[in-house]
């Protein structure tokens, strides 16, 4: 480990295990398998603490033993990313959120050692109809340079140029003919996406043909993913309630597309440990708005296969409110974490104490 953090033996260690790899599934940094604490739903981290305790040395610590070896993404809701819509992109049809989302699974697609990049099918679809809904401007340059971003999401190395350009090339068709009009774009563009999700028969075009079901059980879609689609377009630019709703289902396409990347004996060998997502400062807006969703599925059953470790500025927030807590020497062996029937009693804080001084090293007397 890194200097700056001795003392975190609790978390990285490896024989025995630490928190780390009992929730991962893999030594950190030797990358050997190790028993999962948590086989079916995994306690969310958060490691809280004031300024200068080491939350983000400790996340950055954890990408550095996984980076390449599963899954992996890490996000600063601080960032000046999170904090305002990109030039030209209006209010209505972005959020700190849906940023996050697109920022983690940008992350996560990456190639790791024994596997091939991750798609993510429903969130393509999700963060398309999103950002149709500020397409009414028909500024093509911009349209086009958000749309081919967020189909890239697709990218699994081999087939994503041809689909990329058939989308293109549809879309622009349909976008042609809406501006002709001043009608919204949010339909063509939702229906041109499901229409290429559909085309093909290779064992890809199935898993899209799936994904692009998917929003059929949204509520009020009555079995129709057009529909449900259109519906979250629709409550995303409503923003307030609507928009956080809206929010919770871009969350669930994320863990859905990953569930379906470790489905099946096959992709479990090659993805022998649990995708890791790392989110600091997870007070901010962008942080509190993944969190929420995260902890409102497990609770509601939905499961996913994801190790979340946050740092949280302080000692508590509202939204943890009802969290286990335990100190650092605790989860050494074993967190005693069981969920509640509260949504936060899916979280477990663990305050971060200050790190503990090296050993001083003995001085060589001089000859």
């Amino acid at each position: 480990m890194h200097s700056g953090l001795h003392g975190r033996g609790a978390l990285f260690d490896t024989d025995p295990p630490g928190l780390v790899a009992r929730l991962v599934g893999l030594c950190p940094f030797q990358h050997g398998p190790t028993p999962l604490e948590y086989a079916k739903e995994p306690p969310f981290v958060v490691f809280t603490g004031g300024p200068g305790l080491g939350k983000s040395a400790v996340l950055g610590e954890l990408r550095a033993a996984y980076e390449g070896h599963t899954p992996l993404a890490l996000i600063d809701c601080e960032d000046e990313l999170f904090a305002r819509p990109p030039a030209r992109r209006p209010p209505e049809a972005w959020s700190p959120v849906s940023q996050a989302v697109l920022t983690i699974a940008e992350q996560l697609a990456e190639p790791v050692a024994g596997a091939g990049r991750i798609a993510f099918p429903r969130l393509t679809a999700g963060l398309l109809a999103v950002a149709a809904g500020g397409w009414g401007d028909r500024d093509l340059p911009r349209i086009r340079q958000e749309a081919e971003r967020i189909l890239l999401l697709n990218d699994t190395g081999s087939w994503v140029a041809g689909f990329t350009g058939r989308w293109v090339g549809r879309v622009s068709t349909r976008l042609v003919d809406a501006l002709s009009g001043a009608g919204s774009v949010v339909e063509p563009v939702i229906e041109a996406t499901l229409e290429v999700f559909s085309e093909g028969v290779t064992p890809t075009h199935r898993r899209l043909r799936k994904a692009a079901t998917w929003y059929r059980d949204c509520p009020s879609a009555g079995g129709s993913p057009k529909l449900g689609l259109i519906l979250l377009s629709g409550h995303f630019r409503a923003g307030g309630d609507s928009r956080t709703h809206a929010e919770r289902y871009l969350v669930r396409a994320l863990l859905a597309d990953l569930d379906d990347a470790y489905a099946g004996a096959v992709q479990r060998t090659h993805r022998p440990g649990r995708p890791v997502v790392l989110v600091d400062n997870v007070q901010a807006a962008a942080g509190v708005g993944l969190i929420g969703p995260v902890l409102r599925d497990r609770a509601d059953g939905i499961a996913d296969r994801v190790a979340f470790f946050a740092g949280l500025r302080g000692d508590g927030h509202p939204s943890l409110h009802n969290a286990a807590r335990r100190a650092l020497p605790e989860v050494a062996h074993a967190t005693g974490w069981k969920p509640g029937d509260t949504v936060s009693s899916r979280a477990l804080l663990v305050p971060l104490p200050p790190p503990a001084a090296p050993s001083p090293q003995p001085v060589e007397a001089g000859p």
